[in-house]
């Protein structure tokens, strides 16, 4: 798969380059994503031509700091630029590059005025620039003498005769409410672009537009080739599951049961929801939009949202037992299935049930963060489930029930009495981390996955640790074969979002605390079984 670094501090952009690119095998990494340094610096300049080579320039010298400049490594970097033909004359595009600070100024009666006293020509372009560096492998062995290309996508269209009011897509935010796209109806389109669903948006998708330039470029010279997957892979007596139900119906208990006693890696579908939610719009404070809103939201936009990461996360471990949790709709179910069904993985759809009543009681037990005390708020969230379709999911005809109407024990009895153990015993946490310090290498995230699996607690007040702290539990939990610096684990966290942590809600200045996800807690299990198994038990 090809690599990509994209030079750019805009999460929207990233997110809107990710979505054009995720048919094709391409990975486009944020600069941050790899790098504490800052982006590039981006000139204020009239001339396209100068402000894109400055910006090229200013990308070169940070990635040289970075030290990710190499002779094979391909970047990028995207400006957009706005003509407003009533505004702006031969040779000169009116806000043209300056188009993000004149939005800061502009209103829809301002440029009405100027529109209407200019003449009234209403005909406006939006276009994008993107700039990739060609590394010096591919200048020799493609004949290239320049040091970049650039690929251009322009849509046509008028600006709208009244503003109008609507919210940024939760899903799509590139589709808002506050950039040029409020104000911008494309040719032969019935919206404004920001309006618009992402099926009708795509085909006046200027940055699209430049985007499917570079790709074709890319495919032309090959490094697009899709890279076949080994799908020629049988497991007979491998059943893995599929665990649904509603708010505390018994879906983590389940899981983590079959993770701790049958060794099965759990993946929980919210945490790749709420991965998505962070691309899309970073970490929000309280009083912003939920992350429950955004899944209901997502859910009928683009239903494998999660599911796609899932699979993805899945695939690189295809041998693995694995039980997946926290699904909400039957159309997730059912993509999740096609998926990995066809590579030789058999699964078993269950629904666990229990009444309102005990689950309510479940919620002000555990006290979760974002968990609600009173009974009708709970039915809210019940109702929001619902209309995700969880329903279906327990309709379904392949899906079968388990009853959750007793104690613990009594749920972890049926998965005793169906599932198969595998024949090799599986060792406790403390029995493998007792040998982890004799291990000679182990990389940074394994160090932090297994430093904060020995902070685990099944009790969702468990703490959150700053990077510092982390660093010092790794340093004491995988021993003295193992040094990573403080300013390591910080840039690991700092660089990406990642599905195996949660995130402290922090205010202010005060420094993001991360603690395991229920998928984390899956894969830092299985992280620590596989160091033990390599390099301990042979």
């Amino acid at each position: 798969m090809l690599t990509i670094t994209f030079f750019t501090s805009n999460a929207t952009k990233l997110a809107h380059a990710r979505y054009l690119a995720e048919k094709l095998p391409i990975k486009i990494n944020g600069f941050r994503e790899r790098t504490y340094h800052a982006s590039y610096n981006e000139p204020r300049l009239d001339s396209r031509d100068e402000l894109l080579r400055e910006s090229y320039e200013s990308a070169v010298v940070q990635s040289k700091k970075a030290h990710i400049f190499s002779r094979q490594h391909f970047f990028i970097l995207e400006d957009t630029s706005v003509r407003i033909e009533a505004l702006s004359a031969e040779g000169v595009d009116v806000p043209g590059l300056d188009v993000k600070y004149w939005m800061k100024d502009a209103t829809f009666a301002s440029l009405e005025r100027a529109i209407v006293n200019a003449g009234g020509n209403r005909a406006a372009t939006v276009r994008s620039d993107i700039v990739l560096h060609i590394p010096k492998i591919y200048k020799d062995r493609w004949g290239i003498k320049d040091d970049y290309l650039v690929f251009t996508g322009k849509q046509e269209g008028t600006i709208v005769e009244e503003e109008q009011k609507f919210e940024t897509n939760v899903v799509y935010p590139w589709l808002d409410n506050k950039t040029f796209n409020k104000w911008f109806k494309p040719t032969s389109a019935s919206e404004p672009l920001g309006k618009l669903p992402i099926a009708e948006a795509e085909k006046y998708d200027f940055r699209k537009k430049s985007f499917d330039k570079l790709f074709a470029f890319l495919q032309e010279k090959g490094l697009l080739d899709r890279e076949l997957f080994q799908e020629a892979f049988s497991f007979p007596d491998q059943v893995n599951y599929i665990l649904c139900g509603y708010t505390c119906a018994g879906k983590t208990t389940a899981s983590q049961h079959l993770a701790n006693e049958f060794d099965y890696l759990h993946v929980e579908a919210s945490d790749f929801m709420q991965h998505n939610f962070r691309l899309r719009h970073g970490v929000r404070s309280h009083g912003a939009l939920s992350i429950g809103d955004f899944a209901e939201q997502a859910l009928k936009e683009k239903p494998e949202i999660a599911a796609e990461g899932i699979v993805a996360y899945l695939k690189s471990d295809i041998g693995a037992r694995v039980v997946i949790s926290g699904y909400r709709s039957l159309a997730e179910v059912n993509w999740t299935l096609s998926r990995l069904e066809e590579m030789g993985k058999r699964f078993r759809v269950v629904f666990i049930e229990a009444p309102e009543e005990q689950r309510f009681e479940r919620m002000k037990a555990r006290s979760r963060s974002g968990d609600v005390h009173d009974l009708s708020r709970f039915r809210t969230r019940d109702d929001q489930q619902r209309r995700m379709g969880l329903d279906n999911i327990r309709d379904d005809a392949k899906t079968i029930p388990w009853s959750n109407i007793g104690s613990v024990e009594d749920l972890k009895s049926i998965i005793d009495a169906e599932v198969v153990r595998l024949p090799h015993a599986v060792s406790s946490i403390d029995e493998m981390l007792t040998k982890v310090r004799s291990i000679p290498r182990v990389k940074l995230e394994d160090a932090i996955l297994v430093a904060l699996l020995t902070k685990w607690d099944n009790d969702e007040t468990r703490e959150y640790f700053t990077t510092s702290e982390i660093a010092k539990l790794a340093n004491q939990v995988v021993g003295p074969n193992l040094k990573k610096h403080k300013d390591n684990v910080s840039r690991y966290f700092n660089q990406n979002y990642y599905v195996y942590y949660e995130i402290s809600p922090a205010e202010g200045k005060v420094s993001r605390k991360y603690r395991l996800s229920n998928t984390g807690y899956g894969r830092a299990l299985r992280t620590l079984r596989d160091l033990v198994g390599r390099w301990v038990e042979g």
